[in-house]
């Protein structure tokens, strides 16, 4: 396993790529989650990117699937982009892509909404196979969530591992979230009795819960980096105990929704979430 920044889910605002990688070098981090998209706004090319990972020491360990999968529309319309985002990811080493799906629906019972997502998820798995790349998907745990909608759908990782396997494509396994896995009844290290072999887990998320809500009660915001106040209600020691044990050799990415960030700099920021990880890595 390895630490990795991603700005955009600690509300880090970095000045473009370079900006990025320097304050990831500067707080002891060995890799960033970064789109490729990105970089082609920035203009720039699989080369430069590269130049730029080397001066500084630091890799991309994973980008965002560039795609809104909330609607048979949305994805239509963002899908024709993947290959191209894709093909750079591959340029650039990067072999893991990762998104969160929604637990719920307004429109579809759960069996129609499972076909639809195995039918969108085996066309985004298949333009990434063809680059190396693995698919990893988030549930959403908390009740709260469900609630919103008419129809409930994956909440837990069972029904989402069952998901994967759908797919059939082989490269599809799950984003692994320290507060959906608690939410949805996994404290700590539970989640692991389910992992099958280290290829169920593509990318990892570690945040903490809310220490005044119950389970049921559990929302998703906010959410805690490890050791902030008013988190503290699952065991982080564990989670990463069992990722360990279960020889995940992947990213781990901070991702609180914390209001105790808010308003401070970058480097305050990354400097937080940097010891705040290896507090609980230990």
């Amino acid at each position: 396993m390895y630490k990795s920044l991603n700005p955009g889910l600690v509300g880090i605002n970095a000045d473009g790529f370079a900006d990025c990688l320097a304050l990831a070098k500067r707080h002891g981090f060995g890799a960033v989650g970064y789109n490729p998209d990105a970089l082609l706004a920035e203009g720039l090319d699989a080369a430069h990117a590269q130049d730029l990972m080397g001066q500084h020491g630091v890799i991309i360990s994973d980008f965002g699937l560039p795609i809104n999968i909330t609607s048979r529309d949305a994805f239509n319309e963002g899908f024709p982009g993947l290959e191209k985002c894709a093909k750079l990811a591959a340029q650039l080493g990067i072999r893991r892509c990762s998104t969160w799906m929604l637990s719920f629906s307004n429109d579809y019972e759960y069996a129609e909404n499972f076909k639809c997502h195995v039918w969108m998820f085996r066309l985004i798995a298949e333009v990434l196979r063809e680059y190396g790349i693995r698919f990893g998907v988030e549930f959403l745990g908390p009740k709260s969530i469900i609630a919103n909608g008419k129809y409930p759908f994956v909440h837990t990782i069972e029904q989402m591992l069952e998901l994967c396997d759908a797919v059939g494509t082989g490269n599809v396994g799950l984003l692994v979230d320290a507060h959906h896995c608690y939410s949805s009844g996994l404290p700590g290290g539970a989640f692991a009795k389910y992992i099958r072999s280290e290829q169920d887990i593509v990318h990892v998320h570690i945040n903490d819960s809310a220490k005044a809500l119950s389970v049921d009660e559990q929302k998703d915001s906010p959410r805690y980096y490890p050791g902030e106040p008013g988190g503290g209600a699952n065991d982080l020691r564990g989670f990463m105990n069992a990722l360990r044990d279960l020889k995940y050799t992947g990213a781990v990415a901070a991702e609180p929704f914390s209001e105790g960030l808010k308003g401070l700099d970058n480097d305050a920021i990354a400097k937080i979430i940097s010891e705040s990880t290896d507090s609980v890595w230990r």
